[in-house]
């Protein structure tokens, strides 16, 4: 009973003060004139847009990205379109500023996405993995599926699966045509799928022949 109390207690504190926190729109037009309502912003999404980022450019390039991408937002505040969530508009700004600074220091568009268990866990969720495939072959199994995809597909894929973005989210950050994206999603699904059900059953071995 006591517990029971307890519980209720704490759901209905933690309602209350979710509810008296500033939504994103408030703070950007707050963040217009005071600094510190930014602040609250990069501490709402510095850390999701990390790992974003260091999926996109890598873990040693994901600090410089998302510092440039809050510092371009911080400067572009009044231009900030109001028909855009404050989570895409960030996630369009890391997403251009990983290419552009990869395009700077290496001379090309990061065509590789860095990938870590989880990314791994994700991405290959609906897929039927043998038991016996071990994580770095399966690793190595999701990096040549990925890389058979185009440069958008893996954007697309890396935004649904991983990030769990949706739809509309997706074309916002991507800038593209809301209506184009799922098809791209399941086009991009399909070829991982079959890419990683070809890497396992070259990976299993060979049965026996019969005498």
């Amino acid at each position: 009973m006591w517990c029971t109390k307890l519980r209720d207690f704490l759901y209905h504190t933690c309602m209350e003060k979710r509810a008296q926190e500033p939504t994103d729109e408030q703070l950007v037009r707050l963040a217009l004139t005071d600094r510190d309502a930014f602040g609250m912003l990069v501490e709402r999404y510095e850390r999701p847009l990390t790992s974003y980022a260091a999926r996109l450019a890598g873990r040693q390039e994901a600090e410089d990205v998302v510092q440039q991408a809050f510092l371009q937002a911080y400067r572009n505040l009044a231009g900030f379109d109001p028909h855009l969530t404050f989570s895409a508009w960030m996630y369009r700004i890391v997403h251009n500023t990983a290419v552009n600074l990869s395009r700077k220091r290496h001379g090309t568009v990061p065509t590789e996405l860095e990938l870590d268990g989880e990314t791994v866990e994700l991405l290959t969720g609906d897929t039927d993995v043998p038991a016996e495939v071990v994580q770095q072959e399966l690793e190595g199994a999701v990096g040549r599926a990925l890389n058979q995809l185009d440069q958008r597909s893996r954007d697309v894929l890396l935004l649904s699966v991983v990030e769990g973005k949706s739809y509309s989210e997706i074309a916002d950050i991507l800038m593209v045509a809301v209506n184009s994206v799922g098809p791209t999603v399941s086009r991009a699904k399909s070829k991982l799928r079959k890419q990683l059900e070809s890497s396992s059953r070259e990976a299993s071995p060979a049965e026996p022949r019969a005498l």
